[in-house]
């Protein structure tokens, strides 16, 4: 819709309308952190039972609220001048933002000409606020509202999950509850694997692959596994590339290192395409140093050999 056509209708808006000036400032007691998908307009309202204007309505996408994001600052100043008592978090089952595709993002904005700098140098999923799952989302969000010191601790925090095919509620977490929010691996990639999910470009040997990268990402005791450096430091480096690189460099990669013979010239392979990664995602370039450090051992390389196993099992190598 063009401007020109926006203010044409407002003009048939106004066209015999009283002037009507807001009321007068009220409390308001609820407020409503929800996801941005337009297609909740209605929905939201009418799976909650309210009417407009019942509650602060906040719009964010994933309904996901940082500590110290300006969705948290609103919520505190809704609390303190609007005199805000209780807080919902609702997510959605069809969110967008817990299937988050960094490759398609990139393909976006730089057809659109934005360059990748434009964004920082945050981990891209970070910078979008991608979540894990719905429900992971909410007790995110819940977690960060309970947490944010400007906030009092007397406030009601509730979190929910709309189904948003039947307009059913999920409880994840009531009032006074403290939802579990998994901690992220000191080394990983800086956003949590997306779910496994079709993978309609890979074949069944890399799809296999990549669903065991995920799975292994996942696992959130490290304890119960044997504990190896240099395996965990090239895992932790295919979990970030596969976040921030596309999944065709990374066929790419593979069959350059497949045709090459010498375990040094290799090695620079891999170094070289982190940092080309890195232009996406500093944590490439960091996540390739850690595997660069544990594959060193007095200033000459550790079983180049491992190495490179340990990278093609995890990308799906033969």
């Amino acid at each position: 819709m063009q401007l020109d056509e926006i203010l044409k209708r407002n003009r048939e808006f106004v066209r015999g309308r009283e002037s009507r000036p807001l009321p007068a400032v009220e409390t308001i007691p609820l407020a409503v952190v929800a996801c941005y998908d337009p297609r909740l307009d209605g929905l939201i309202w009418q799976s909650l039972g309210l009417a407009p204007g019942e509650a602060f309505l906040f719009r964010t996408a994933g309904a996901l609220v940082q500590a110290e994001g300006t969705v948290a600052k609103s919520l505190g100043l809704a609390v303190f001048l609007f005199g805000v008592r209780e807080i919902v978090v609702l997510g959605h089952s069809s969110c967008r933002m817990a299937a988050f595709d960094t490759s398609s993002f990139i393909d976006a904005f730089r057809k659109r000409g934005v360059a990748r700098e434009a964004f920082g140098n945050e981990d891209l999923r970070t910078w979008a606020g991608a979540i894990p799952g719905p429900r992971r989302g909410v007790a995110t969000s819940v977690a960060n509202i309970l947490a944010a010191p400007f906030l009092p601790k007397d406030l009601s925090v509730a979190g929910l999950v709309l189904d948003d095919a039947t307009g059913a509620l999920d409880v994840v977490a009531r009032p006074g509850e403290v939802p579990a929010v998994e901690p992220k691996a000191p080394d990983a990639a800086a956003a949590p694997t997306p779910a496994p999910g079709p993978l309609p470009t890979l074949d069944p040997g890399e799809r296999r692959a990549l669903l065991d990268v995920q799975r292994l990402a996942a696992e959130p005791d490290r304890s119960q596994r044997p504990s190896d450096p240099l395996l965990d430091a090239v895992r932790d480096f295919v979990v970030t590339i596969q976040g921030s690189a596309r999944r065709g460099d990374i066929r790419n990669l593979k069959r350059e290192l497949d045709a090459q013979q010498n375990p040094m010239a290799k090695f620079d392979l891999l170094e070289k395409f982190a940092r080309r990664a890195g232009t996406e995602s500093m944590a490439a370039r960091e996540a390739f140093a850690r595997v660069k450090r544990e594959a060193s051992s007095a200033g000459g390389l550790r079983d180049p050999h491992e190495l490179f196993r340990l990278f093609h099992e995890l990308t799906g190598g033969s």
